[in-house]
């Protein structure tokens, strides 16, 4: 499992949509879903010698969660999402080579659910053999109730549990989990105007069972009870089985894109920040994290017009004190750190756009050591993660690469300073 804890996907265009609705999940017990056989990337540069991979069939990457620098996750296509205006069904696959070659490991039960064009789902990888995924195939509008199932392995996708449906309008946006037994589902109900009612759904017992702990007022209602409706509802993260948070974007002002819950996601209030009320402007916020690791966690609150801001706490959240990032980290950066003191910041400008300079440090964010990077990414939507504070892998999500084959990967082990160019492949 990673140093850091948090629901980090690391994506520069991950947007959720989430869900309210009002029942819990059944009481009967996980059936097994059977055996199968389960952030975005990089444009650059063409492959400058002949692409690696084992042989096999050529995929489409939805989305990427590497765990190691040889395990990871991903949700495909084994068709080009941009070939036709039907979009093929989208899979679930495991590498186990640095992402060279990839295994099928969707659920035989998630596989007709994955199939349906107004499927919804949500990944989150603990490790390189244990995995969650959360699928809707509901109808996406809010008075639609449709369930959400959430499957479970813990030995790499060979063998899936499955939870008992949860019965709610809206679909599956976001999963966390604070240990093995401990897990959050966030579901939605939409996005408009400023506001976004969700609830929040909790399972002690590893994703077997669901039960609803939190949730907004409906659309209509004028009630100010329970979760905040306003603003929209990102990520979800806990750090502890008690302590949580849920990230927002907000239209104005600094007012609510944190959320804070020390009871088990029960009750959530705003979380206290020691910035400049302004600091949003009419333009609002865009926040990253928090991740943990222990009681370090770090938040990043970037301005849509200004200079973002670290923030780090020493005591699990309960406060925060901000620290200054490089002058190239630009107007969004993108940092992840692996414990309380090495990191990573990829620079990032507006739609994602990909600096060329990125930057590590080794204290926990007071220094920062700038690294200029090999290949130059200039495919808005490229996405970088690293699994290290030197490995790392850029890809371009398939529905916005451009062309009829698949988009190279990239991986480096300098954190940048030079980049290998891949094509990964589905292994027959």
């Amino acid at each position: 499992m990673p140093a850091w804890r948090g629901s980090m996907a690391w994506s520069w265009v991950a947007v959720m949509v989430l869900v309210a609705g009002c029942t819990s999940a059944s009481s009967s017990g996980p059936r097994p879903a059977s055996e199968p056989a389960t952030s975005a990337a990089a444009a650059a540069s063409a492959p400058t010698g002949p692409a690696t991979g084992s042989a096999g069939e050529p995929l489409w990457l939805q989305s990427v969660q590497m765990s190691t620098a040889s395990t990871g996750w991903a949700l495909y296509y084994p068709a080009n999402p941009g070939a036709t205006s039907a979009s093929p069904p989208l899979r679930l696959a495991r590498t186990t080579d640095g992402a060279r070659a990839w295994t099928d490991v969707t659920p035989p039960a998630a596989r007709q659910l994955l199939a349906s064009p107004s499927t919804t789902e949500a990944l989150y990888t603990v490790s390189g053999t244990r995995a969650y995924l959360a699928v809707n195939a509901g109808k996406q509008i809010a008075s639609t109730v449709g369930p959400t199932d959430v499957f479970a392995t813990d030995n790499g996708g060979r063998t899936w549990t499955e939870s008992p449906p949860v019965i709610a309008p809206g679909y599956a946006s976001a999963l966390n989990f604070a240990d093995r037994d401990h897990g959050w589902l966030l579901i939605s109900e939409g996005a408009a105007m400023d506001k976004n009612p969700v609830q929040v759904y909790r399972t002690t017992d590893g994703g077997a069972h669901w039960s609803l702990t939190a949730q907004s007022p409906p659309w209509l209602s004028k009630s100010t009870a329970g979760l905040p409706a306003t603003c929209d509802k990102r990520a979800i993260t806990f750090a502890s089985t008690a302590a949580g948070w849920l990230t927002s974007t907000c239209t104005v002002g600094l007012s609510g894109e944190l959320l804070v819950s020390r009871d088990g996601g029960v009750t959530w209030t705003p979380q206290p920040l020691p910035l400049p009320a302004g600091i949003c402007g009419d333009s609002g916020c865009s926040m990253s994290g928090p991740q943990f690791s222990g009681d370090t966690g770090f938040l990043t609150v970037a301005p849509a017009e200004g200079t973002p801001t670290l923030l780090v706490s020493q005591d699990l959240g309960q406060t925060w004190q901000p620290v200054s990032l490089p002058a190239g980290a630009g107007r969004y950066p993108q940092l992840k750190f692996f414990g309380p003191a090495r990191g990573v910041l990829v620079s990032a400008g507006s739609q994602g756009s990909v600096g060329s300079v990125f930057y590590t440090t080794s204290d926990g964010g007071r220094t920062w050591s700038a690294v200029p990077q090999g290949t130059q990414f200039t495919q808005f939507g490229a996405t970088i993660d690293f699994v290290s504070p030197l490995t790392g892998f850029a890809w371009m999500p398939g529905g916005d690469a451009p062309g009829a084959a698949p988009p190279a990967m990239y991986e480096t082990t300098d954190s940048g300073r030079t980049w290998t160019p891949f094509t990964p492949l589905l292994a027959a």
